[in-house]
């Protein structure tokens, strides 16, 4: 059986092959010719079917009609936008719906034109597959535990230019106001990499040729602070709501030798990274038993009995996020080693106790 969303699928492939508007009729020819290669698929041989997915697609955005200049009764029709499959069942709309809930939740807005027309689509196909009419709104989130923060305020087309400049292997001139630098601005002329979408915030990794700082540079040798240009001929990472203005480059650069935006060298500036992958010995309470016992912290996590709580062993890096969850958890989870992270979840509790003591 062939479901409507392959049918309108379908019609908007009859007409982005076509490149010129086509009759109602001649659309429904098409299509009937399609459907008798793949199925019976009961009223699709009424052109009335064929008239109501066209309207369907036409409310998304998909495709437009216009009158006959030969006989002004009849509409002709016409592909627009991307030619993206729209084949998707109900239970994959619902998957869909939740990813776009997510990304915005963490800062990604689904702002253009062709995703909000998918979004649209998998709102339709989840109307379409349930027996009730529903809010969907109110039957599907995305969440975490911990506190989100709101966005960055960013230039979106700022963004725009980033991800096509990384397309179309573009350097870019940047400028870019640093943290930790006095509010002093500086130009870039670099190599734009990747992008990543945490903590509410965008990212550009990059690779920095030149820069030009607007007033005091940064003394040689002293380190920068994070998010900002770890000087010339170097990898960072940078805020793109830090970002003042981008234009076109001023420099030939090439992109780094087998950059991947997952490696340590690349990750460092995203997230902060204090070693590489380590022998980690926690000491839990029941609470945190049985989390982690269903959502493990690493993949080669082990857990054993040790007097009334439980001892958990891993190989992972010791990271900013791994510390933050260290820190939420305090009074559930012991450091056993390595000593350095001990030490570190120690000295932050005994500020944290010495400014509740006050």
């Amino acid at each position: 059986m062939i479901n409507r969303a392959h049918r309108r699928d379908y019609l908007r492939q009859i007409l982005h092959a076509a490149g010129e508007p086509v009759s109602t009729a001649d659309v429904h020819k098409k299509l009937v010719l399609w459907v008798e290669r793949h199925g019976d698929d009961g009223d699709i041989h009424h052109e009335k079917t064929t008239i109501r997915d066209l309207k369907v697609l036409k409310g998304l955005k998909y495709v437009q009609s216009e009158r006959s200049k030969e006989d002004r009764r009849e509409l002709l029709w016409k592909a627009v936008g991307r030619s993206h499959s729209l084949v998707l069942s109900p239970s994959d709309a619902m998957s869909l719906t939740a990813i776009f809930q997510h990304a915005e939740r963490f800062g990604l807005q689904s702002a253009t034109h062709e995703l909000e027309g998918l979004r649209d689509y998998a709102d339709l196909v989840m109307q379409d597959g349930a027996r009730r009419k529903l809010d969907f709104s109110k039957r599907i989130t995305s969440g975490t535990r911990f506190t989100v923060l709101q966005p960055g305020k960013h230039n979106a087309e700022h963004l725009k230019r980033l991800q096509e400049a990384i397309l179309e292997d573009r350097p870019l001139e940047v400028w870019y106001r640093p943290r930790d630098a006095e509010g002093v601005e500086c130009i870039y002329q670099l190599k734009p990499l990747g992008l990543s979408h945490q903590d509410s915030n965008i990212y550009l990794s990059a690779f920095v040729a030149e820069e030009n700082w607007l007033g005091k540079a940064p003394d040689a040798g002293v380190p920068r602070g994070k998010y900002s240009s770890n000087g010339p001929n170097t990898l960072c990472a940078l805020m793109l709501h830090r970002i003042t203005k981008v234009e076109p480059g001023k420099r030939t650069i090439q992109d780094p030798e087998g950059y991947d935006i997952h490696s340590d060298e690349a990750q460092k500036d995203l997230v902060t990274l204090h070693t590489p992958p380590q022998l980690t010995r926690l000491r839990l309470r029941d609470n945190l038993y049985n989390r982690l016992s269903e959502n493990p912290l690493d993949k080669d996590q082990t857990l054993a009995p040790c007097a009334d709580r439980w001892l958990l062993t891993c190989t992972i890096r010791d990271s900013q996020g791994l510390r933050l969850f260290l820190m939420a958890n305090a009074a559930d989870i012991e450091v056993l080693e390595p000593k350095a992270l001990r030490d570190h979840v120690h000295q932050m509790l005994a500020a944290a106790l010495s400014a509740y003591e006050r």
